[in-house]
């Protein structure tokens, strides 16, 4: 006798075969296109070994004027990968955390944040955009940097306690 769950078991055996069947499908096709990347890999990596031979064998030719090897370079050269990124802001948050330090250093009164800013951005000749956040940085850079009061910074040496402004 065919009943419900008869049936249901023979839906989840249709269902399994089903899912092997598209895995396997997928990993073929999976396979496929990675064969491909490859195959446009090894061509474009032996293009630019021709380019880079084609470059080497001119140079060793004859020596020409600058204007002429410009020339030659910008025909020979493969096209540029463009490549588009954002630059790197650690380096220049780095700096100016270096910069920030030393004035704090150099300041024996607690500074305003304001001022602070200017005198950063002066010396390092970047913009901050946001003084805040910035300070909270640099405050995890150096544990030596206190804020005794709102907007206020202030350099302490280890063992000196930080003054409070009236």
């Amino acid at each position: 006798m065919f009943n419900e769950r008869m049936a249901l078991k023979l839906r989840l055996e249709q269902l399994e075969n089903t899912e092997i069947r598209l895995l396997k499908e997928l990993r073929e096709e999976r396979e496929r296109l990675f064969k491909k990347l490859r195959e446009l890999d090894e061509k474009d990596s032996l293009e630019t070994n021709k380019y880079e031979e084609i470059i080497q064998i001119k140079s060793m030719e004859t020596p020409q004027s600058k204007e002429e090897k410009k020339e030659i370079s910008h025909m020979d050269s493969p096209p540029l990968k463009i490549r588009k990124a954002r630059p790197s802001r650690r380096s220049k948050t780095s700096k100016m955390c270096e910069v920030a330090i030393q004035i704090l250093k150099e300041e024996t009164e607690p500074i305003r944040g304001t001022d602070l800013q200017k005198k950063i951005e002066e010396k390092s000749g970047l913009k901050i955009a946001n003084m805040t956040t910035f300070m909270k940085v640099v405050e995890k850079v150096d544990i030596n940097i206190q804020k005794p009061n709102r907007g206020l910074y202030l350099y302490v040496n280890k063992g000196q306690k930080a003054p409070v402004p009236n």
